[in-house]
């Protein structure tokens, strides 16, 4: 169950995540496509890797995160449905700003993966980019549920945004409603000089007891800060022009490591580091 955001102020970007799950392998990958860098944080589920979030170096960032859905919620597929993991390479790939996204998904449903044993249990998730357009995708019934931004951030925890879209902030309820509330005032308490520290502090508040990895990312500057198991004491910080990963807080040394063959995976990077 995880926590992200996007937060504008003076025209400065900032993202930011928790990824809270079980304890599986993590993967970091920087790769090139045409013009543009990529960046893929990954996860070990049912022996494949799945993309959780990605960022493109023209500041385009894109999380997917669980979510609870009503109670006997049925998505409808059909042939132009668009499975949600597919979504990272098409939007990464294709798309600067969250409006062109729009043109990619066309006609197309999106449709999410469901667990037998969690029915109620799917996905959703967050697109933007670092021109403060934001919006967060859910399923609908033949339809495709659309939560845009308000007041300069957005932020997505585990219930269907879609559900609470005229709700105040601190009405929402589900999985993830009190992160959400404690996320939103205290986002908006720091709006106006909110940077990579104000970032670190929502997530460590919204942290939660499995969370495996924190990562910041400010797009104008093309650089990500990341963090794994709770640990905010050490960050290493990505490059994603230089395709570089070095230490940065709580090592005795800040050594640069180029991103081999595209990939990293964090079992590798935390044993080099220790």
């Amino acid at each position: 169950m995880c926590t992200s955001f996007a937060v504008y102020n003076q025209e400065k970007a900032i993202y930011g995540m928790n990824f809270d799950a079980e304890d599986i392998d993590l993967k970091l990958k920087v790769n090139s496509f045409n013009d543009m860098n990529l960046f893929y944080f990954s996860g070990l589920v049912d022996n494949k890797y799945r993309d959780i979030a990605g960022f493109n170096s023209e500041g385009l960032f894109i999380c997917t995160q669980a979510v609870e859905y009503s109670p006997g919620f049925k998505s409808s597929c059909n042939e132009n449905d668009w499975f949600a993991f597919d979504i990272f390479d098409e939007a990464l790939k294709k798309t600067r700003k969250t409006s062109e996204f729009f043109e990619i998904l066309n006609k197309r449903v999106i449709s999410y993966p469901r667990n037998p044993l969690f029915p109620d249990l799917g996905l959703h998730t967050i697109i933007a980019d670092k021109t403060g357009d934001a919006f967060i995708l859910e399923e609908g019934n033949d339809t495709n549920i659309v939560s845009t931004i308000h007041n300069d951030f957005i932020i997505m925890t585990n219930f269907p945004n879609g559900n609470f879209k005229e709700a105040n902030y601190n009405k929402v309820y589900g999985i993830g409603a009190d992160r959400y509330i404690c996320a939103h005032e205290y986002i908006h308490n720091n709006i106006h000089s909110f940077g990579i520290n104000e970032a670190f502090e929502v997530l460590s508040k919204t942290s939660r007891g499995d969370t495996l990895c924190t990562i910041v990312y400010e797009p104008l500057k093309n650089e990500i800060y990341i963090s794994f198991k709770k640990d905010l004491s050490k960050k290493w910080k990505i490059s994603i022009i230089e395709k570089t990963i070095q230490s940065l807080d709580g090592f005795l040394s800040n050594n640069k490591i180029q991103f081999t063959n595209g990939e990293i995976f964090v079992k590798d990077l935390i044993s080099l580091y220790k």
